[in-house]
């Protein structure tokens, strides 16, 4: 039998749902080994669902210009969360190539 895909919500999805409007953006763009300084606007992120699962939308400031971080990339959730609560934080985070694997180096740094 063919699996076909619904845009239908799962199962808990009220509980998880935000209320928060969601403004569209400029993302924060990642390029492989090209440093990112971002600062951030709240501690948490908002967590979204996709047809492909869980998301995450963290909003950051970038050269001064409000943008988001749009991510389900667990080396990038992993460094973030370690570094909370992130409001207030300049991080810098360098996307990278291992062994054909992509990862995520998460720092925090002490100016703008």
């Amino acid at each position: 039998m063919e699996e076909t895909k619904t845009n239908n919500p799962s199962v808990g999805t009220w509980e998880k749902l935000s209320t928060e409007e969601t403004e569209n953006k400029p993302r924060v763009e990642f390029e492989l080994n090209k440093p990112v300084k971002v600062v951030f606007l709240a501690d948490a992120p908002q967590e979204m669902s996709g047809e492909t699962g869980a998301y995450y939308i963290f909003n950051v400031e970038e050269n001064k210009e409000a943008k988001v971080i749009m991510t389900s990339a667990w080396t990038l959730l992993k460094g973030l969360k370690r570094l909370s609560p992130l409001s207030g934080k300049v991080l810098t985070i360098t996307k990278k190539m291992d062994k054909g694997k992509q990862h995520f180096d998460v720092t925090q740094s002490t100016t703008e």
